[in-house]
Formats: C-alpha cells, structure tokens, sequence
C-alpha cells in the first residue's frame, strides 16, 4: 500500500488553521519522481520554445513585458503537451499543474530563491499555505500543498537553476534543484521522442544569441 507522507505532522490541527497539508521533502521526492523528470523537460522545452518565439522580435523593438509573456505562454503550452488533463487556468490567469495531490504554480525566482511577485492577498496566503484563496473555483484543491516550479536568471542572461520550492510561513521550508539530480529523461510522453534510459546531468541554459532581456 502506498504511503500518504502528507498526513503526518499533525494535519488536523494545521486544518484547524486554516492551512493546507504539510509538504515534506521526502515525500515529494519520492511521490513526484516521475514527474521531476517531466517537469526538467518541459523547462528545457519552454525556453527553447522561448527563443524562438523572441527571434521574431528584434531587441530594440520589444515591450518591456514581451518576454515575460513569451515565456509563460510557452510554459503553458508544453505543460499542456506533456502533462495533458492535469494542466488548467486558476483566477487571474494563474498557470495550474496539479498532479499526485500538489498544486504548481510557475515563477521567476529572486535571488534568495523567493517568487517575484506583487505582495497582494492571494500571494501572501499562497506563501502561508492558506486554504482559502481566490484562485480555484474547485473546493477539493483547499487541502492540497502549494509548490513552485522557478527559475531564476544569471548576470549574463542565461535562464538556470529550476527548481521545485515549498515555502510555508513565508519562509522556503525545502527546494528540489531539478538541473543537480540524475535524473533519467522521459520518453514515454507526447512530444517526446522514443529513446533508450539514459542517465544524465542537465543544466539547461539559454546562451549566445538565443539569450533572453531583462523580464519582469
């Protein structure tokens, strides 16, 4: 029988403040192996689709929220490829993917590791794992643990160090740097092509001329 981590830790009592279950970092290893290989692909995959997508428009023409947008559509469509049927539009156009009881939103990372984000109401109780948010019309989503898929970017523009955050309390509780796991490439998926196992180590960058501006 498979183990459900998430219900230690007192959830009743993290129920009773209205907080969602505890996230806990060898659980989600372990619960989303799979999906952690997926999820370094489809990064991989958006930001290639990224640079192609920006090659359209030359640098000096390009709005100040161009890529941001380029890069969050092209998040959308890969996800939607790679993990069909688990992907959906929250409110306020919040990207989605909710798969094995989590909930992942995409962000860039600041420096300390944290999303960049306005602080409005919604953001603040997604960083105190609040169960009440105005984000989901579906109320079986109040109990699942809220992660972020981010990334974050170099001083030369290069686009590195995706990683899968738990933050609680506002404070990050756990990271899984998906670029410094061996991790073996699925091929089983749409879009993907059929190979053998193979282990590897990727770093997925954007580099030379492919690379990215400033967003925000």
């Amino acid at each position: 029988m498979e183990q459900n981590f998430q219900i230690e830790d007192g959830a009743p009592s993290r129920r009773k403040q209205g907080k969602r279950s505890l996230a806990v970092y060898e659980a989600c290893m372990l619960e989303l192996k799979q999906e952690l290989k997926l999820l370094l692909r489809t990064y991989e995959e958006a930001l290639s689709l990224t640079n192609e997508r920006l090659a359209s428009f030359a640098p000096d023409i390009r709005a100040r929220t161009l890529e941001a947008a380029i890069v969050q559509s092209c998040f959308a469509e890969v996800l939607f490829r790679n993990f069909e049927g688990n992907v959906f539009w929250g409110r306020h156009k919040r990207l989605i993917l909710r798969v094995k009881g989590y909930l992942i939103l995409f962000k860039k990372l600041d420096s300390r590791g944290y999303p960049m984000n306005i602080k409005t109401v919604n953001v603040q109780s997604i960083l105190n794992q609040s169960q009440v948010l105005d984000l989901f019309t579906d109320t079986d989503y109040d109990d699942e643990p809220i992660l972020y898929l981010g990334y974050q970017k170099n001083r030369i523009g290069e686009y590195v160090n995706p990683q899968l955050v738990y933050i609680d309390d506002s404070e990050i509780k756990f990271t899984i740097v998906l670029d410094k796991l061996q991790l073996e490439i699925p091929f089983a998926n749409q879009g993907i092509n059929d190979e053998t196992n193979t282990q590897i180590e990727v770093k997925p960058k954007l580099k030379g001329d492919s690379k990215l501006n400033k967003a925000n």
